[in-house]
């Protein structure tokens, strides 16, 4: 996360190296984040493809990865790419459905 402080018409104040040095980051990360910060995250229609397999059933909150990478391979829903299993178990790790 990088603390920046704007002027009214929309610049930044102060100068970007004492930042990144506070911050302990590069210029180059620093623009990175600038560029990429309100862009959608990529795995959101296949979280919520996710989230709505688990909804469907009251059984299907204990699928772990496997079983899930198995339903979506099953439901083929629209505009999903079904990526592999490590990805699915990240995905559910990050969306807070990961099986115990």
């Amino acid at each position: 996360m990088f603390i920046a402080i704007k002027t009214e018409d929309g610049r930044n104040k102060g100068k970007i190296n004492f930042y990144c040095n506070v911050l302990d980051v590069t210029r180059q990360g620093f623009y990175h984040y600038l560029k990429t910060k309100d862009l959608p995250w990529k795995y959101q229609a296949l979280a919520d493809a996710m989230i709505d397999i688990c909804t469907g059933d009251e059984c299907n909150d204990t699928y772990g990865r496997i079983h899930m990478h198995q339903a979506l391979q099953l439901k083929q829903p629209d505009g999903v790419k079904i990526p592999g299993e490590r990805t699915v178990y990240r995905v559910m790790e990050e969306i807070g459905i990961s099986h115990i």
